[in-house]
């Protein structure tokens, strides 16, 4: 008889113990259930994605791709997701969303919570951390396909590094499939460089009188009509045309005279830095320029550079090597 008591008090506690289990789970499954927005994608290596001037680790401050993620967990043990990051395109010259669309089922236990997927693209599991109270999911996404700038190249390339990734909750609306998050906020890299930028200055450290008029000036361009003209055009698809005009010394030195060269080639921004490549044979030459996107204006300094300078003594003309500092104002 003490045994059938005791067999009937165990199973008590199993059915209790079972009971309790389930209402844990199925409370960790109300606190849930909702939409949930990527609001941090913290990498090792900072970028600047929108070509603001500021870097950041955080990837989705970075005003492109990651901003359009997030996941939905439904009550019946199921999800979807949307996974948007960058990639290169056009050969390395910009950065440009693709993005992995998935659903499958989810496990919640404790405060884990692990994905399997069973349709579309993207990791077959995951497992994440839930914070009921932050309304919080956190994981980290290992070997993840990153963009990163090599200053080397001036190109955008593909690599792979972890990131630790925060999604928040904002609507316990399962079914919101992510319309709630603002996906307008995505910056090109190319948009606010485009356009024409004419050369307003060619500043020398020394101040020459090209025009012989008594007046001295250390920006060239206004001691000769000769560099008006040059410009530089910058295209969307991420090239550019560079009409640069220059002044040279006759043979004699008694006068100067104007020329110019056509370029063409293939430019790349990050940040404040626009790097412009055009190809010479098997060699590629870049120009480095900084970018000031309040005033519009582009610099670049040239400490190789070749300058006219007028000798009033011999009343001839030489040429001169020295620094030279471009600037271009967008028209």
């Amino acid at each position: 008889m003490k045994k059938l008591q005791y067999l009937f008090a165990a199973a008590g506690l199993l059915a209790m113990a079972s009971c309790s289990s389930d209402d844990d789970n199925n409370s960790l499954n109300n606190d849930l259930t909702g939409t949930y927005e990527l609001t941090s994608a913290v990498s090792a290596q900072a970028q600047d994605y929108d070509g603001d001037g500021d870097s950041s680790t955080n990837l989705v401050t970075e005003g492109t791709c990651y901003t359009d993620s997030w996941i939905s967990f439904h009550d019946n043990g199921t999800y979807d997701e949307v996974y948007s990051f960058s990639t290169t395109a056009a050969n390395g010259l910009s950065v440009e969303c693709n993005e992995a669309v998935s659903s499958g089922t989810y496990v919640a236990t404790g405060t884990t919570v692990t994905t399997t997927r069973t349709s579309g693209s993207g990791v077959a599991t995951a497992t994440y951390t839930f914070d009921a109270s932050n309304r919080k999911l956190t994981r980290t996404a290992a070997a993840s396909l990153l963009t990163a700038f090599n200053t080397t190249t001036a190109l955008w390339t593909s690599m792979t590094g972890n990131l630790e990734l925060t999604f928040e909750k904002y609507t316990n609306n399962a079914n919101d499939n992510g319309a709630g998050i603002d996906d307008t906020d995505n910056v090109s890299t190319t948009g606010q460089i485009s356009g024409t930028f004419g050369l307003t200055g060619l500043f020398t450290v020394a101040s020459q009188d090209l025009d012989d008029d008594g007046d001295s000036s250390t920006n060239l361009v206004s001691e000769t009509n000769c560099y008006t003209d040059s410009n530089i055009v910058f295209s969307n698809n991420g090239t550019y045309t560079e009409a640069a005009f220059f002044t040279n010394v006759n043979a004699t030195g008694s006068a100067l005279t104007c020329e110019s060269q056509n370029i063409t080639g293939t430019y790349t921004r990050t940040g404040n830095m626009i790097f412009l490549r055009r190809p010479s044979g098997d060699t590629t030459f870049t120009t480095e320029y900084s970018f000031d996107a309040t005033n519009n204006t582009l610099m670049r300094s040239d400490v190789s550079g070749n300058y006219p300078s007028f000798n009033a003594a011999t009343n001839l003309y030489t040429m001169q090597a020295g620094t030279l500092e471009y600037k271009y104002v967008k028209e």
